[in-house]
């Protein structure tokens, strides 16, 4: 018993800790300026309806000054280790965060959205988890780190292999979207930002209306 207890705390604490020993690199690495904003953007990418498809270019965008076309990995591994942190403790505390009062009820409606999307391609079951892999890399709302982890635990999938999927997918979507982005803010300036920020939301008010056409709850 005394055993398993220990086991808990550590599985609950460790990646709590390494993410804190994350963000402490960054704050030495960065400067204050763009700790701030990178922080900033670290934090919005856990509060949906944000996703890789905005907050990788806000990235880019910040770091290009600096970082030059090292913004675009630099922004890449960020996002992805947001996924990759989120997706682990989930992994590890599954019965635990189905407890938490608001967090369990989210992750409860992850569970059908999950099935759901799981249903619609055939194709990612059969290649279950380079499946995972492309779900994360897709950026769409709903198809990040914690709905394959959720994916993932429905399914039974070994979560070690499945945490490995998820930081695949992660960084392949990030990358692609970066490049994408530093090279419109490369070749439209400053109005790169509103013609990103148009199309997301263009993206954003389609996905609505087709949900609202299926009769899907929004």
């Amino acid at each position: 018993m005394k055993e398993n207890i220990l086991v808990r705390i550590y599985r609950f604490a460790f990646p709590i800790i390494v993410a804190v020993i994350f963000i402490l690199l960054l704050y030495i690495l960065f400067p204050d300026s763009i700790f701030y904003h990178i922080g900033g953007i670290l934090v919005l990418y856990l509060i949906p309806p944000a996703g890789k498809e905005s907050m990788v270019p806000a990235a880019v965008y910040f770091l290009k000054d600096n970082y030059g076309i090292w913004s675009i990995f630099i922004a890449s591994t960020l996002i992805s280790m947001v996924d990759i942190l989120v997706a682990w403790w989930v992994g590890w505390n599954w019965d635990l965060v189905k407890m938490i009062p608001l967090l369990g009820r989210y992750i409860q409606k992850l569970e059908k959205i999950g099935k759901k999307k799981w249903k619609e391609h055939r194709i990612l079951r059969k290649f279950a988890y380079a499946g995972i892999a492309a779900f994360v890399a897709v950026p769409f709302q709903g198809s990040g780190g914690l709905t394959a982890t959720v994916i993932g635990r429905i399914f039974g999938l070994e979560k070690y292999k499945v945490l490995a999927s998820i930081g695949l997918g992660a960084i392949i979507g990030t990358l692609i979207i970066g490049f994408g982005a530093y090279f419109a803010i490369f070749t439209f300036g400053e109005k790169a930002l509103l013609i990103i920020g148009g199309i997301i939301i263009f993206i954003i008010v389609l996905s609505v209306i087709y949900k609202w056409l299926k009769g899907e709850e929004i």
